[in-house]
């Protein structure tokens, strides 16, 4: 397998992968901070610190991980994501109480990746880790690490392992993903696609209301008459309406609805489906919901747009991403569980549960 290493620079071209992998899973982060970023001030301006209790949790394959190691883990994710509130003890506090959990998983899956990759003979160089180490701290790596709180060599590792873990998972996961999708597949993801996104039609129309205590069919006829011979859209003769009214008599003009075919009531449709834009409906007599009395109501269809299904070119790309990204999923969790078996991984702790190892005083 050492010669895997040839073909790095095809991994690189994938890396973008790799990075929306890890996002995605670090979007419990996000969430939790998007929260805490929009609280007031007042509430982060506190003489409280941050205390720590630290233990050691696990030991994988040799490898001890314990809180602080956690802890320096979540540092870099929450200066990188939030640096406007790195100074607030309250903050930290309550990103590490939601997040050291899920930390501690994704680096019990790393060691164990990172394990394999010594049997595999996969590597890193140092100049790709320097290089890399550049692009995430800057320039000034040495301030920016002071200002975390971590060693240059904390650092160091830690980006060596992060890129040693990504071309593990782009060889045995993603690459394994993607050559389990078929054109079938896609074919039939594409007909799934179909049946949510079908083809429509979007209206956008008026309605002019009569309202009248006796002879409604009359005045429903003369107001039709009126529009027919117009030709304009109802909002523009609202003097020509106004005149037409008569004591108990009231006519009125809707503002524009607009609604697909599948969102439209039966009444309506059937009112606007058989119209051309710019065209009159006969009236249409409906008993209102509002005070129990009959109304006459004219439809006029401003616009009609036919709105075909995306076609399968369109989604195709999109749909495959979606399958292999499913797929990568499941593969993932498959090697995970593969790995943990062939290296003997348990826990040390049965119970994370009621373990709050952050807190303020």
């Amino acid at each position: 397998m050492a010669g895997m290493t040839d073909f790095l620079p095809l991994y690189s071209k994938n890396k973008l992968w790799y990075h929306e992998h890890v996002m995605k899973k670090l979007a419990i982060f996000l969430l939790t901070l998007s929260t805490l970023s929009a609280e007031p001030l007042t509430d982060f301006q506190q003489d409280k610190k941050l205390a720590i209790q630290n233990s050691i949790l696990t030991q994988v394959n040799g490898k001890i991980i314990s809180m602080i190691d956690i802890k320096k883990k979540m540092d870099v994710t929450f200066h990188q994501n939030y640096p406007q509130i790195e100074h607030s003890s309250l903050a930290r506090c309550q990103f590490y109480e939601a997040s050291w959990k899920h930390v501690l998983k994704e680096m019990i899956d790393q060691e164990l990746i990172i394990a394999d990759a010594a049997d595999k003979e996969i590597k890193v160089t140092d100049g790709e880790v320097r290089e890399a180490l550049e692009e995430r701290f800057g320039p000034n790596v040495t301030h920016t690490l002071d200002a975390i709180g971590l060693t240059r060599s904390e650092a160091w590792d830690m980006i060596k392992n992060e890129m040693i873990v990504q071309r593990m998972m782009w060889w045995f996961v993603h690459q394994k993903a993607q050559m389990t999708i078929t054109p079938q597949d896609i074919k039939h993801a594409y007909y799934l696609y179909q049946k949510e996104h079908p083809s429509y039609t979007e209206w956008t129309y008026r309605v002019v209301s009569i309202r009248i205590d006796v002879d409604g069919e009359e005045a429903a006829q003369q107001t039709h008459q009126l529009l027919l011979l117009s030709g304009k859209s109802p909002d523009l003769l609202q003097t020509e309406l106004k005149n037409l009214e008569r004591p108990g008599m009231t006519i009125s003009i809707s503002n524009p609805y607009t609604a697909k075919t599948q969102d439209l009531s039966e009444i309506h449709k059937k009112s606007i489906e058989t119209l051309s834009p710019g065209s009159y409906s006969a009236p249409v007599a409906q008993l209102s919901r509002r005070d129990n009395q009959m109304v006459h109501r004219i439809f006029y269809l401003e616009t009609k747009t036919d709105v075909p299904a995306p076609s399968f070119h369109q989604v195709a790309s999109q749909l495959r991403d979606e399958l292999v990204q499913k797929a990568s999923m499941e593969e993932s969790q498959a090697y995970i569980t593969k790995l943990r078996k062939h290296y003997g991984y348990e826990t040390i702790l049965p119970s994370l549960e009621n373990l709050h190892p952050f807190s303020l005083q």
